[in-house]
């Protein structure tokens, strides 16, 4: 088969389509074609579209088949009848791919390569109307594959935690344009060392989502209003591509994550427990369980912020945390006056660790405490009662057997880090 792209005959089947034609790959430009008998008229042009609301927001898409040039925003509004003295834009963006099918030119059947394009728009209501509370919904959440990556075991198990990453996003009031609170690079970094060493457990520490516009104790600014549907889409991915790469994840409340059910409980008591009627055990509906669909990933939930906590091993815990020390290194001295096990916690956004050492009828018992540092921004982004704050970035990797384990501190730096002698970058 010669590939009507580049005339290669360095070429090969490459499946069927529902159709039932043939599919093939060219080995040399890498593009895919069929051998389809069907004979598509070279004049086509024509666009398959879609709209729909969601409180103060409109998604629209249309696909646009054998086009010259990209489709233009005006174009795409256009279509759509869209009154730009209502709506404003807050995301735009086309996608393109080639097309090649056999035509007819001439009273003959020839190949001939297309580029379709998909154009899709949000837009957000200028002047908002009310809506019913709460306007978010369950992210799609698909099937993990618990097959996809091979553990190993020499003995000692490990464990990566991560500290606040504060996903959430804040919007440019004039372009509609929104920026990350969490630190996307920083992520990343986490993501490879987690793929690298495919740990038996990932403990998420809480305060995952940032959620501003559900606090109850500060006023919400208008640029982070309506960012939860983002936040809650951006962060089930995210648990989704980790998912495979540890044998368990659990995820403790944050007072950030406690917001939404305080807002409930202040303003919309009846949605309060609410869980569906052909779920009777899946989490509430409008909670951080249900939303992300950790329910259907396999990831545990430990609520009830302050008092969840998930233990390791015998004698080392994990807790969110709602103490932080005016100073760096105070954090976890106050966590270790009262010690009657070793502590990891989350809370402080500072990399900090401290030793103690306690003498019980003439033996030594040891203990430890641990706060990881952040994965939000550092830059002053993220809504606190600062610009600039003394925060560093990192997360921790614990070894560990029943009884003993080992923290390892992992600390990022302008999108590096360093882990057991490998050099990670973003």
């Amino acid at each position: 088969m010669v590939c009507p792209h580049c005339d290669s005959t360095n070429t090969k089947k490459n499946g069927t389509r529902e159709s039932g034609s043939q599919r093939y790959k060219c080995n040399d430009c890498e593009r895919h074609w069929s051998d389809s008998s069907d004979v598509i008229p070279a004049n086509i042009s024509g666009s398959t579209s879609s709209s729909w609301e969601e409180g103060n927001y409109k998604y629209i898409d249309s696909n646009f088949v054998h086009r010259d040039k990209p489709p233009s925003l005006d174009e795409l509004l256009d279509n759509f009848s869209i009154d730009r003295s209502e709506w404003e834009i807050t995301n735009f963006k086309v996608n393109q791919w080639d097309v090649s099918a056999k035509e007819e030119v001439d009273g003959k059947v020839v190949w001939n390569t297309h580029t379709n394009y998909q154009a899709k728009a949000t837009l957000l209501r200028k002047k908002p109307v009310k809506c019913d509370f709460p306007i978010i919904h369950g992210a799609v959440v698909r099937d993990v594959n618990f097959n996809k990556v091979k553990f190993f075991d020499n003995g000692l198990k490990k464990c990566i935690v991560v500290p606040d990453m504060q996903v959430g996003f804040k919007r440019n009031m004039q372009t509609g344009e929104m920026t990350s609170l969490h630190d996307t690079e920083a992520i990343e970094l986490l993501d490879k060392v987690i793929e690298s060493i495919k740990p038996d457990k990932v403990v998420l520490l809480g305060d995952m989502l940032d959620l501003p516009d559900w606090s109850t104790h500060y006023l919400v600014k208008p640029e982070f209003t309506y960012t939860t549907q983002a936040s809650i889409d951006w962060l089930s991915s995210w648990i989704h591509n980790i998912r495979p790469y540890c044998k368990d994840m659990i995820y403790i409340e944050g007072n950030h994550e406690k917001r939404m059910i305080d807002s409930i409980i202040k303003n919309t008591i009846q949605a309060y427990g609410i869980r569906p009627a052909n779920e009777p055990e899946a989490p509430p509906l409008v909670s951080i369980p249900y939303l992300l669909g950790l329910h259907k990933m396999g990831v545990e939930y430990v609520g009830e912020y302050p008092k969840g906590e998930y233990y390791i091993n015998n004698n080392l815990v994990c807790i969110h945390g709602n103490k932080v020390g005016a100073k760096s290194g105070q954090s976890v001295t106050k966590l270790l006056e009262n010690a009657r096990i070793s502590i990891i916690t989350g809370h402080t956004h500072r990399l900090e660790m401290a030793h103690k050492t306690i003498w019980t009828r003439g033996e030594p018992r040891f203990y430890q405490a641990a706060t990881l540092g952040t994965l939000s921004r550092i830059d002053g982004i993220v809504p606190s009662g600062g610009a600039r704050h003394n925060w560093q970035q990192g997360f921790g990797v614990v070894e560990y057997n029943d009884e003993i384990f080992n923290i390892e501190t992992v600390g990022i730096y302008s999108g590096k880090c360093i882990y057991r002698g490998k050099l990670y970058e973003a």
